[in-house]
């Protein structure tokens, strides 16, 4: 794909996501509210609007830059040892996008080499776009920045994945929500909306975009022990096997000292 003027190779390719994030919010919002989901292998939801989104996807990717190798969550078989890759979940959030609620959208991330460089995330019902590169986080182009804050209070918002209270028990002094999408969480948090997001029973998919997105926002994604999440460590499209944290750098002890898993 030709460069433009003045603009760089990434700076290129994100608007190039951008751009094929927006064309593929047209297509699902064609089956938006009344798609028929239907079980996978893994028990996960699928949808026409999964499949015809990331054959759009793949195709505009496959075309532009044909040298490029391409990750979806609906052909989940990771290339491995390219040089680039683009990891992409056609609707993240397909059980609340069949009913109609709104939190969901279109994700793509892209890895070089192995590094995360860039994520893409676009909520068609509400026409929002996230973006992340480098240190530069944008939310309709607008720059964010995640939340910082010496104490949680009872205005506190902890996101969560909808089987938390399967896992844990909370003291939590605030509010506790679950939307159904985990890129749509992440953005929150990196849009300093919520304090954090508990990820859980997700993979590599439901994390990469908005990763990049938060890091660039000044958040970071840890385990209940403080681990930094390693992309690598899931690159082969199996399940995350622990629960994450994604929050603003600094900010991870304040909410997990009110989490208390339940032994089973």
């Amino acid at each position: 794909m030709p460069l433009q003027p003045g603009v760089t190779e990434w700076e290129e390719i994100l608007s190039f996501a951008e751009e094929i994030a927006r064309e593929a919010g047209k297509i699902a919002m064609r089956h938006y509210g009344h798609a028929d989901p239907q079980l996978k292998y893994d028990m996960s939801l699928v949808t026409q609007a999964d499949l015809e989104v990331q054959s759009f996807l793949e195709q505009k990717i496959m075309a532009a830059y044909p040298h490029h190798h391409f990750f979806g969550e609906e052909n989940p078989i990771a290339p491995v040892n390219v040089d680039h890759l683009w990891v992409v979940d056609p609707v993240d959030g397909t059980a609340v996008f069949s009913t109609g609620f709104p939190i969901w959208g279109i994700s793509i991330s892209h890895f070089h080499e192995g590094e995360l460089k860039l994520g893409v995330f676009y909520m068609p019902v509400t026409d929002e776009l996230y973006s992340g590169m480098g240190k530069k986080a944008l939310h309709n182009r607008k720059p964010i920045r995640a939340r910082v804050d010496d104490s949680v209070d009872n205005e506190a918002v902890l996101l969560t994945y909808s089987r938390f209270h399967h896992d844990f028990r909370t003291d939590f002094p605030g509010k506790i929500r679950s939307m159904g999408s985990s890129v749509a969480h992440i953005a929150f948090v990196a849009r300093g909306a919520v304090w954090g997001a508990l990820l859980g029973r997700v993979h590599i998919w439901d994390i990469a975009p908005g990763l990049a997105i938060l890091r660039a926002a000044g958040g970071e994604i840890r385990d209940l022990n403080g681990r930094v999440f390693n992309s690598e460590d899931y690159m082969d499209g199996a399940p995350v096997d622990r629960v994450y944290l994604a929050a603003a750098k600094g900010q991870h002890d304040q909410i997990l000292r009110y989490l208390h898993a339940i032994e089973k």
